[in-house]
């Protein structure tokens, strides 16, 4: 069933590999690391060192391509938050709770990516603070998810898939816990 679900991505990544790891990457592509990772555990077409280093540079153009967005389309990147008013008080949230580390850890939270990413660059944050969380934080995220479908395989994925459903309401939760917490304090 689940080689089923996932029989297309399967196909292209064994008919166009890093190429098209590469290209999920810039795309965010947690569904096409674990697959990778699941490839080369069973020695198909990747190595696990090479899966890491392709998604990260994928990941740091697709993130840096935002970012700019954000820098260098402002009026356009805030007529697009605006319409997604959630996200943009999420990734505000996020980023005055967190700062500077909040681009380590955005990737891992459904929903924040381009709002988060958008955010920073309209903010006139800079590139070289950017670059130093970015490289840490894609490099997690490529060995997380890829390591994932390593090492679990055929049960991660199922997981991922059941995950991917829940994910916006434990983060909607998670986020109104915090935010209880936060009032008791007040």
């Amino acid at each position: 069933m689940i080689l089923k679900f996932f029989s297309y991505p399967i196909s292209l990544l064994l008919a166009h590999g890093y190429i098209a790891l590469f290209i999920w990457s810039i795309l965010e592509g947690e569904i096409g690391l674990m697959l990778a990772g699941w490839l080369a555990h069973q020695g198909k077409v990747f190595t696990f060192e090479k899966i890491i280093i392709i998604a990260s540079i994928g990941a740091l153009i697709g993130d840096t391509f935002t970012f700019s967005v954000g820098r260098f389309f402002r009026k356009r990147a805030l007529a697009w938050l605006n319409t997604h008013p959630q996200k943009k008080d999420i990734a505000q949230k996020l980023i005055k709770n967190y700062g500077s580390f909040v681009i380590i850890f955005e990737r891992f939270i459904y929903g924040t990516h381009i709002p988060v990413m958008l955010t920073l660059g309209m903010s006139g944050y800079s590139y070289v603070k950017f670059y130093i969380y970015e490289i840490i934080g894609v490099f997690l995220w490529a060995v997380t998810f890829t390591s994932i479908g390593f090492y679990l395989g055929d049960t991660a994925i199922q997981i991922v898939v059941l995950l991917q459903k829940k994910l916006l309401a434990l983060l909607v939760f998670i986020l109104f816990v915090l935010w209880i917490f936060k009032l008791q304090k007040e």
